[in-house]
């Protein structure tokens, strides 16, 4: 058995897509209409899935407290890093922490997508 996706409750597909397009995945399946959304991501697939359609999923309205998931991304170099980091600061999201050498041997920058998951960007030193 393998993970295959990971699949992210949004409250708004069209703001969440937006926050995901600035680095750089594409939608694969679906639209910022649809309650439904896969982006195309080499690997382990991403899902954003509305609210409204998880709740008939789940049969509860899933509570939105606490930092309980983080993805990460790699990048190709310390200045991808940046060059993401101060796109993603551009557009008004807020920033965890900004790029610095972590004691693990990354360059690791850590910020927040429209819903306040957290989101690390990272370079293996």
């Amino acid at each position: 058995m393998k993970l295959d996706m990971v699949g992210l409750i949004v409250q708004d597909m069209q703001q969440a897509l937006d926050f995901y397009q600035l680095l750089e995945l594409k939608p694969l399946v679906g639209t910022a209409d649809d309650a439904y959304m896969e982006l195309a991501n080499e690997g382990v697939r991403i899902s954003l899935n509305r609210l409204d359609m998880m709740n008939d999923v789940l049969g509860f309205e899933p509570e939105f407290i606490g930092d309980k998931v983080e993805l990460a991304f790699a990048a190709d170099s310390k200045e991808e890093v940046d060059q993401l980091f101060h796109r993603i600061q551009q557009h008004g999201y807020n920033i965890v922490r900004e790029p610095w050498e972590a004691p693990w041997g990354q360059y690791y920058a850590l910020v927040r997508d429209a819903d306040q998951n957290i989101i690390s960007l990272f370079y293996n030193v």
